[in-house]
């Protein structure tokens, strides 16, 4: 765990992220993804992670209700 400094940088709020994050998807031009939760934290996630689990979760969800989801199909007129 390191301590930062939150700075100012025109009209934006700035922490720095140590280099060995790199690595885990935080290189320099990345896009990242900003949470904020309920208890007041925040989760910072690099935007291909969150892409690659909204991924497994809509393959999961079809898997767990293929049979549902072919009975609408079938139903479906259009």
């Amino acid at each position: 765990m390191k301590l930062n400094r939150i700075r100012r940088v025109g009209n934006s709020n700035v922490v720095s992220l140590p280099r060995e994050l790199d690595g885990a998807g935080f290189a320099v031009g990345a896009q990242v993804v900003i949470q904020q939760l309920p208890s007041g934290e925040v989760r910072l996630l690099p935007a291909d992670r969150v892409r690659e689990m909204v991924r497994d979760y809509g393959r999961r969800v079809i898997a767990e209700n293929r049979t549902a989801l072919q009975i609408l199909a079938d139903h479906d007129k259009t």
